[in-house]
């Protein structure tokens, strides 16, 4: 199976991106979502990464023996969504969503992707330790913090009627992806290659 991905913030992340980012991700990263995956990038793009840099970061995601065109399609698909990534926090607009399952998926499902969003952001945000929670002003560290207990949230206790929590903080992510990313740009800046 083929995923093209075109390096453009236009991509919506709706619930088929995600299904076709899965299957491609099932030959080099079959242990991690796609929400994970995300949230690894997306901290990584905090913390100043860039995609060029995929040699630095790419053994976070895809083990330094996969070779061959798998590889080199996971590769490039890894550096395009980061690239999306990139280009979303960077406009200003708030079109940044966190990759997750389709609306459609059991909640609990969905929960856990959410939970596995907010690990994956945390291993990306503190791989490089160039960002010192810290040191940004109270509202990044605050949301710095959130975003790591939810990491943490049992996903088998949503219930339907935790829809609407799910979806507040889906939007909480969103924002709060944003205001680090412009605490830590302003903290790092020489580190990241526009």
């Amino acid at each position: 199976m083929t995923v093209v991905m075109a390096a453009s913030s236009e991509i919506r992340l709706a619930g088929a991106f995600y299904e076709h980012f899965q299957a491609l991700l099932s030959e080099s990263i079959p242990d991690c979502s796609p929400a994970e995956v995300q949230g690894v990038l997306t901290g990584l793009t905090c913390a100043g990464e860039t995609d060029d840099r995929f040699d630095a970061w790419g053994a976070l995601l895809v083990s330094d023996s996969t070779d061959g065109p798998g590889f080199e399609r996971t590769r490039d698909a890894l550096c395009a969504l980061m690239t999306m990534i990139q280009k979303s926090l960077s406009g200003r607009d708030f079109s940044f969503r966190p990759l997750l399952p389709p609306d459609t998926d059991p909640i609990a499902d969905r929960a856990q992707a959410m939970a596995q969003w907010c690990h994956g952001f945390g291993m990306g945000l503190h791989w490089n330790g160039l960002v010192n929670p810290d040191s940004l002003e109270t509202d990044a560290r605050e949301a710095i913090t959130d975003i790591s207990q939810c990491a943490h949230v049992d996903a088998a206790a949503a219930q339907s009627d935790d829809e609407n929590a799910l979806t507040e903080l889906e939007e909480y992510l969103k924002v709060a992806a944003q205001l680090i990313f412009e605490a830590t740009e302003t903290a790092i800046p020489a580190h990241r290659v526009q």
